[in-house]
């Protein structure tokens, strides 16, 4: 039996082409309010504690966590790799969705730096990869709830000022990502260190982590 063809005149043909064009404008429109640019959020003020360095952790792990204490944690590393930076030795342990990186500490290596791509890990204040983007935001403290800052006593030039005599921190955002910092205050011109936060993502959900405390 031959099917039925159903033919549209001229008229039910724009019809349909304009409810099309409507619905597809509609969902674009709705889509880019769920994951628009967040540079343009504004973000309620809040008491919360601005990002430090016990915000570095991994599950149990934290900053200057032993060789010893990653691998009761973790487990045996899948593959490991040794690199050198500013005159000390790193070691690099690999796992599914992490690497962490432990630098020389005497006769051992401690946890310095942290990159998580897994939902199977969290960090500090129980941010995970997955977790929504505005949610993480609002865990730390909020001063500026306008434009792309977070929190400031400095701006990013600090990063490279030598000259900075009290403790440096800033946040900023952007479309893609997140960064906060704490920078050590310069003494006698020594070498900073810094504390640094990154969260990449996409689609209104953290995608990555990546966290480290050293000189820079």
């Amino acid at each position: 039996m031959a099917k039925k063809v159903i033919k549209l005149d001229k008229k039910q043909i724009v019809f349909f082409s304009v409810v099309g064009v409507i619905v597809i404008i509609s969902l674009l429109l709705i889509l880019s309010g769920l994951f628009g640019n967040f540079e343009n959020v504004k973000l309620k003020k809040n008491d919360n504690e601005i990002f430090t360095i016990k915000d570095l952790r991994v599950n149990n792990l934290k900053f200057l966590s032993t060789s010893e204490e990653v691998e009761k944690e973790l487990g045996k590393p899948k593959s490991t790799k040794e690199i050198s930076k500013n005159n000390y030795k790193y070691m690099e342990y690999y796992y599914s969705g992490l690497k962490l990186t432990l630098k020389e500490n005497y006769n051992d290596y401690v946890l310095v730096g942290a990159e998580i791509t897994s939902g199977r890990y969290k960090t500090g204040r129980n941010i995970k990869v997955g977790n929504k983007v505005l949610n993480v935001i609002n865990k730390y403290k909020v001063e500026y709830p306008e434009g792309n800052y977070i929190y400031k006593n400095y701006t990013i030039d600090a990063l490279n000022d030598n000259l900075v005599k009290n403790n440096a921190y800033f946040s900023y955002r952007n479309s893609k990502e997140i960064r906060y910092y704490n920078k050590d205050a310069v003494i006698e011109g020594n070498p900073t260190n810094i504390a640094e936060l990154k969260l990449e993502y996409r689609f209104g959900r953290i995608k990555k982590i990546t966290w480290s405390y050293d000189v820079k």
